[in-house]
């Protein structure tokens, strides 16, 4: 489980990865594509997936006789860099690329490492414009942090970082540069530069996903949130195909900017396809109030070093098992309830289970639970596996935990 999840996180260094990991795995054990486009009127029993954006992927079994849904969600996006859509430019003999945060990135985490570049390429062919997938899996780029020597006081006052001014990593020297960034992508995508109709690329850290800790207690890796959970999600479904209710999984894009799009948890894609899977639209309505949802996003851990921004009777611990997440500002969607029923499905699989609150005093970060569950009226419960150095370009989570909140999503989608 460990040895899969560590191949599929260093496979996909963007949502556009992810997904087409997460297709390809569903593609392999039988689960057939769908496009919306198409009539799913005399859809029979079976095992489907669809992604109405390459950073979004619902995938279903339908038993043959249709109740309820069970469903998973998650999402494909981390916090980044991307670049801006005219990217190159030259400073002080430097060869670099304006780049955009993308969400609640730890702005520092980035600097001084060994940069690659990902994304989606939109390639002009004599059939129409096509999408490729490309991953410059090398040291590329680097964003260099000023010298202790420039700046005396950074490790008494904090480091302080202008996005516009103090990200853009150097890509080479002008003097030497002997092609442009299109030139690159049109060679990692094989086409002509001429072909190029778009692009969409992201920074990764190439440093691959590790093991790590004296016993090998620890998972070391970009991306853990929220890829893990896609991981555990997809994974979990694999394993549940013949389960009583509709399973489903929703892995959703742009969590980390609100969810407000085409292929985030806030749009009409999930409440559509749910409605197609039922014969009429009062039996849709039916199901909806019978089933349930589970919002898989990682839980925050106690850090050692900074244990008084935890809530002191919640300090959750790696490998400790999954974490329900309860917000009394519905921050998260967890009810007593829904709580009660996944500490239930942990119990039956023999899974430990913890508790998360917030502090009080500060502010809490939410999930795609409370959007999924206004937007359909289903009992929603918020849960994730601990983890440390959330939204950093380098993130750690416990290597036991995530064999277990496996078992206990197969469990739910199945039972």
């Amino acid at each position: 489980m460990t040895a899969d999840l560590l191949a599929f996180l260093h496979a996909s260094p963007t949502p556009f990865h992810a997904v087409d990991q997460a297709r390809q795995r569903l593609a392999v054990a039988g689960f057939k594509p769908l496009a919306e486009t198409d009539s799913w009127t005399d859809l029979e029993p079976g095992a489907y997936y669809v992604t109405s954006t390459g950073t979004n992927l619902i995938a279903f079994v339908l038993p043959a006789h249709r109740t309820h849904f069970h469903i998973v969600g998650a999402h494909t996006d981390s916090p980044n860099l991307r670049l801006k859509p005219t990217a190159e430019f030259t400073t002080e003999g430097y060869s670099q690329l304006g780049v955009e945060v993308y969400g609640g990135a730890l702005l520092n985490s980035w600097l001084d490492r060994d940069l690659g570049l990902a994304g989606r390429v939109l390639v002009t062919t004599p059939e129409g414009i096509v999408p490729r997938l490309i991953s410059v899996d090398r040291p590329l780029l680097r964003i260099p942090q000023l010298a202790i020597h420039l700046d005396r006081e950074v490790n008494d006052k904090g480091l302080v970082l202008n996005r516009q001014e103090h990200l853009a990593p150097v890509l080479g020297l002008t003097a030497s540069l002997g092609a442009s960034l299109a030139s690159l992508v049109a060679d990692v995508a094989q086409i002509e530069v001429d072909q190029i109709a778009g692009t969409e690329l992201m920074l990764f850290d190439v440093n691959p996903p590790a093991i790590g800790g004296q016993s090998g207690e620890f998972i070391f890796s970009a991306r853990l949130d929220n890829l893990a959970m896609c991981h555990a999600a997809v994974t979990g479904l694999l394993e549940a195909q013949h389960g009583k209710a509709i399973g489903v999984i929703a892995l959703f894009d742009h969590e980390e900017v609100g969810s407000e799009s085409a292929a985030g948890a806030g749009s009409a894609v999930l409440p559509r396809i749910l409605e197609r899977l039922m014969p009429s639209r009062e039996a849709f309505h039916q199901a909806c109030a019978r089933s349930t949802c589970i919002s898989a996003d990682m839980a925050h851990a106690v850090h050692p070093n900074y244990a008084s921004r935890h809530e002191p009777r919640h300090k959750v611990q790696l490998n400790g098992g999954p974490v329900i997440k309860t917000n009394a500002q519905q921050r998260y969607a967890t009810t007593a309830t829904t709580a009660a029923m996944f500490a239930r499905l942990c119990q039956d699989e023999g899974v430990p289970v913890q508790h998360y609150a917030h502090r009080t005093d500060l502010p809490c970060g939410s999930t795609i639970g409370p959007i999924t569950s206004t937007l359909l009226g289903i009992a929603t419960v918020d849960v994730g596996n601990p983890m440390l150095s959330m939204h950093s370009a380098r993130e750690m989570c416990g290597s036991r935990d995530p064999e277990r909140m496996t078992r206990v999503l197969a469990r739910y989608l199945r039972s």
